[in-house]
């Protein structure tokens, strides 16, 4: 957010350093408190990283690679060559690994986001008509 010398690959790193612990964990890091407090404590605290106490079920390589990649100092994060080089991705599975254990068989995302959004308007058609009679 301040940039003072520009955009250039290096807020790319930064991005990568915030977006994994979020998907990690399934929300963003603030996502409990309104946008403009979580500005205001994007601003004035550290990057939310990972903890290495209450992250204790990600990897070690995971949580450096995450530590690496929010270095405040854009000249002393890595370029994408090198932080190839870290464990965390040396260890990553192939593409076609991620494929067949994790895409395949998926719904497409149009058929699951419907899915969910049906799923929505039942729950909120049962607080409506709390009689099971007048839902059909």
């Amino acid at each position: 957010m301040q940039q003072l010398h520009g955009y250039d690959f290096k807020a790319d790193i930064w991005s990568l350093g915030i977006t994994t612990p979020e998907l990690a964990h399934g929300h963003a890091p603030f996502s409990k408190h309104p946008p403009i407090k979580v500005l205001l404590m994007t601003l004035q605290n550290a990057p939310t990283g990972l903890d290495y106490e209450r992250d204790k079920r990600f990897l070690k390589s995971f949580k450096e690679m995450v530590a690496t990649c929010l270095v405040n100092d854009p000249k002393k994060r890595p370029a994408s060559e090198k932080l190839l080089k870290q464990q965390f991705f040396k260890h990553a599975h192939s593409y076609d690994y991620l494929v067949h254990t994790i895409l395949d068989g998926l719904a497409p995302l149009g058929e699951r986001l419907l899915k969910t959004k049906e799923a929505d308007l039942l729950v909120q058609n049962k607080a409506l008509y709390k009689d099971n009679e007048q839902l059909s």
